[in-house]
């Protein structure tokens, strides 16, 4: 082999030994670390920039009249441009990305094709989902309903003959994760089901990760059913004994997501078996730290805890049912997937979580959804947005123009904002 040709593999080896090494430092710079430190992290809080994590803020006025107005929202979707709200009067309404009104989705009633009670709304493949209490309704973007499904089947184990069901989330369009859990000693699991001629058939029954001795009286509570939401194509789960966010991809395989390092701060099994602190429960639980909500983007969770006695900030509200008053022991936190470090959040404002906006000057931002394009969605009352906008010294032309039309009945403002992301967490 002569000088040149020697020169020139010396030069294609160091080429690809350059290669190898940037391939293993973008693989060990995108790998996904799914530890939570929550115990380590107790003690210390900042006050989160929304600048730090989101841009563009876009304001949505949902159109208001006599025959659309939302109550107190219990559940928001924005995907493929469409919002969707779901309210405690189980009135579902569809509004186009500008909030002008579309339609009313489903109605209420006793016929085969109405809902008695909503417990969720999804848009999915373009399909709306409503999970009433006994079938799953699916429309088109239309309004227009093309499928119905019972859920009242043989299919379901008799184990669950007394049974809590959960959230039910589509996994593909006929393809549904529902949580369950049983009042006769098996801890919550969740189970698959395919729809077939309107009714439902089994695939799956995912494995009970912990088995009571015996479960106290009404422990069928929103802990155990658990949490349920859609990131990309797969759907997590988590329940709160498990310390678990599990993760059921697209071939009905479930494994671990993220895990929570609650330390001393975790809900003991004991507790939930009722062998302690069943003399006074509520006041045992305060002991415990508990993730209650999770919303996730490309980059980060957010997640919103119960503190219980360890909430550095704790205020009183008053319960909207009874007017009695009880205390907010709320925490915020936002972990990065890529970097694995969790920061637990003051309040900007007082009485006001989430994180401050100096984007705009505008309201504190927290997700109410994620939307497939990465957008935090969240939303306020008008009362409440003249209340920032009257204290914001340069308010935005944008925040100016909603206020000059607003009136303190109208529906809800809807806010969405473009989460910055940093090259990482794309599948």
């Amino acid at each position: 082999m002569n000088i040149k040709n020697k020169n020139i593999v010396l030069v294609s080896l160091f080429v690809l030994f350059i290669l190898l090494i940037i391939s293993c430092d973008h693989k060990k710079e995108t790998l996904l670390i799914n530890i939570i430190p929550v115990a380590s992290s107790v003690g210390n809080y900042s006050i989160l920039n929304l600048s730090e994590y989101a841009s563009e803020i876009r304001y949505k006025t949902l159109e208001t009249n006599e025959s659309v107005l939302v109550g107190a929202i219990r559940q928001i979707i924005y995907e493929n441009e469409k919002i969707l709200t779901l309210d405690y009067s189980n009135n579902c309404f569809l509004f186009d990305n500008n909030g002008t009104f579309l339609r009313k989705i489903g109605q209420f009633g006793q016929g085969p094709d109405d809902y008695i009670s909503i417990g969720q709304v999804w848009i999915h493949e373009n399909y709306i989902y409503q999970i009433d209490a006994r079938k799953i309704l699916i429309y088109d973007i239309n309004g227009y309903l093309v499928e119905k499904n019972y859920l009242l089947s043989n299919e379901i184990p008799r184990e669950y003959s007394r049974v809590g069901m959960g959230g039910i989330i589509p996994l593909k369009k006929d393809t549904f994760i529902m949580n369950v859990v049983s009042a006769i000693g098996y801890y919550p699991k969740a189970i698959l089901f395919d729809v077939y001629q309107s009714n439902i058939k089994l695939i799956k029954e995912y494995p009970s990760y912990v088995k009571l001795d015996k479960l106290p009286p009404g422990s069928m509570s929103s802990d155990e059913l658990g949490i349920m939401y859609r990131y990309l194509d797969e759907v997590r789960t988590y329940k709160v004994i498990n310390d678990t966010v599990f993760t059921i991809d697209q071939n009905t395989e479930m494994k671990d997501g993220f895990i929570f390092e609650l330390g001393k701060y975790r809900t003991t099994l004991s507790f939930i078996e009722g062998k302690v602190g069943s003399d006074n429960s509520f006041d045992y639980s305060k002991n415990f730290i508990t993730p209650k909500n999770i919303f996730e983007s490309h980059n980060h969770l957010f997640i919103e805890f119960d503190f219980g006695n360890h909430a550095p900030e704790p205020f009183e509200l008053r319960s909207p049912i009874s007017n009695n008053p009880y205390t907010y022991n709320r925490v915020y936190g936002v972990f990065d997937k890529y970097t694995g470090k969790i920061i637990l959040m003051k309040q900007p404002i007082k009485r006001k979580l989430g994180f401050k906006n100096d984007v705009d000057n505008g309201p504190v931002i927290w997700p109410h959804y994620i939307s497939s394009n990465n957008e935090l969605v969240t939303y306020i009352l008008p009362e409440e947005f003249m209340d920032y906008y009257e204290k914001t010294e340069n308010p935005t032309p944008q925040m100016t123009e909603i206020a000059k039309n607003l009136k303190f009945d109208d529906n809800p403002i809807v806010i969405i904002t473009k989460i910055k992301e940093k090259g990482l967490g794309k599948k």
